[in-house]
């Protein structure tokens, strides 16, 4: 009886590997590289597929294998691609297929997919570096580095209700927060404001906030 019950818990196991078993597929026109170093270049019309995860198009790819299956991925050139929260684009994408986070590099336009059926998604644009965690759902943006009195900001808009102009953000997908930090503007569309800051909290499921040298103008 003991050594069927380990069978079973053998066939068990087997099958619950099956299950939660990924596939990683990876193509391009031409590939370079060696199993001995695990790493692979894919050049030309590279796509790359995670089931249910992620999905890319980009001209350069280098990737790494792990033990049993794909580990990581570089791309280069002009970069698409969809995740299960959003989509972006950019010059670059540094992705983590272990751990579902990855950095997007260089005039990173963004869309975070709304959790709402009300259809409306948040538009993320002129970025320099976007760092997203697909289990989390955080996103974390700064703006581009600039020598300029008037540096160029990024602007977020969440879901037509307000604009934000801003050098860096956290959002936190799972709470709704925006945590904002640099020449803050937000423009408040669905209450009448406008909130100028140097450091501004801003919970959009109740649009209360706090931050650091707050300005506030309301339209009556």
């Amino acid at each position: 009886m003991k050594r069927k019950s380990i069978i079973i818990g053998l066939i068990l196991v087997s099958l619950a590997a099956t299950i939660f078993a990924s596939t990683v597929r990876i193509k391009g026109d031409t590939v370079l590289g060696s199993l001995q170093k695990e790493v692979f270049t894919f050049i030309g019309n590279v796509f790359i597929n995670k089931d249910g995860e992620i999905y890319v198009e980009t001209p350069l790819a280098t990737a790494t294998k792990g033990t049993t299956d794909w580990e990581s991925f570089v791309t280069e050139g002009k970069t698409f691609v969809r995740f299960q929260t959003g989509e972006a684009t950019a010059s670059s994408l540094d992705y983590n297929l272990e751990n579902s986070t990855g950095t997007l590099l260089e005039d990173v336009e963004a869309i975070i997919y709304s959790k709402e059926d009300d259809g409306k998604d948040i538009y993320v644009y002129k970025t320099e570096i976007l760092n997203f965690d697909q289990k989390t759902e955080y996103y974390e943006g700064f703006a581009k580095e600039t020598g300029e009195a008037t540096p160029d900001l990024i602007f977020i808009d969440y879901k037509g209700d307000l604009n934000v102009d801003t050098l860096y953000f956290e959002y936190f997908g799972d709470t709704g927060l925006l945590n904002l930090r640099g020449n803050v503007f937000v423009d408040d569309f669905k209450n009448s404001r406008k909130i100028w800051a140097a450091e501004l909290v801003y919970d959009t499921n109740d649009d209360s906030f706090e931050g650091k040298d707050v300005e506030i103008e309301l339209v009556f």
